[in-house]
């Protein structure tokens, strides 16, 4: 059974790419089958693919450029909400055509595990009727809500925390990523939000540091959620 994962934040340049990049590379290193999409993607530039998300992800995986429409077939220029993306170029994301891409790669049976990273944050617009938070709720997967350690990020972080919880979305772990700027202090800010964020793990990635214990946890809880899924501990 493949074990499937969807990697959502509190907003854009959070580290979601930095997360799936960590947690490709590691279930590679443990010898899992590793897939990995990033269906929507904007802000992309054709002639840098490989500095995109979407590059980032294919390097991990092990695959050049040529395989991007395998992962980010929605790719739009401006670097804007999928939908004012779309719109500035005449389009307009399906949601039922994103849905159907999303479920067969989680259907496949060629790979132990499936990373689906989102953009944006929970609530981003995908079109005029549909918003990241619907996508999830359709795909019915565990998530990991990705958080930055900036000044506001606790106030960004239980606003995302109780939308998820109030969609019976069920969310594997919070990441709090390391920031570039405006960072306070990692540990007093995991400490403040464990006071409202119960029975969920919250787990701290710096930059430049080996962070495999936390991968191989976040690895270790989804095979736990699924396992009770499948057993009825927890419905969906």
């Amino acid at each position: 059974m493949i074990k499937p994962i969807f990697i959502t934040s509190t907003g854009t340049n959070i580290g979601k790419t930095y997360l799936t990049n960590l947690l490709i590379k590691r279930a590679i290193n443990l010898n899992y089958k590793m897939k990995a999409i990033k269906p929507i993607i904007s802000g992309f530039n054709i002639d840098d693919i490989e500095q995109s998300d979407s590059g980032i992800i294919l390097k991990a995986l092990g695959k050049n450029k040529s395989h991007i429409n395998e992962i980010s077939p929605w790719r739009f220029k401006a670097p804007l909400s999928p939908d004012m993306a779309a719109n500035i170029e005449n389009k307009q994301i399906n949601f039922k055509e994103l849905i159907s891409f999303c479920k067969s790669h989680i259907k496949s049976k060629e790979d132990d595990i499936l990373v689906i990273e989102g953009v944006g944050g929970t609530m981003v617009p995908i079109n005029d009727q549909y918003t990241i938070l619907d996508l999830m709720k359709n795909l019915n997967i565990p998530i990991i809500l990705t958080i930055g350690s900036y000044l506001g990020t606790i106030s960004h972080t239980l606003n995302a925390y109780e939308i998820l919880i109030k969609n019976n979305i069920i969310i594997n772990s919070v990441v709090l990523n390391q920031s570039n700027k405006d960072e306070v202090d990692m540990e007093l800010t995991k400490n403040s939000l464990l006071n409202y964020i119960k029975n969920i793990p919250i787990h701290i990635i710096k930059r430049n540091h080996k962070n495999n214990n936390v991968i191989d946890n976040i690895i270790k809880n989804l095979k736990n959620i699924l396992k009770n899924i499948l057993f009825g501990a927890i419905n969906i």
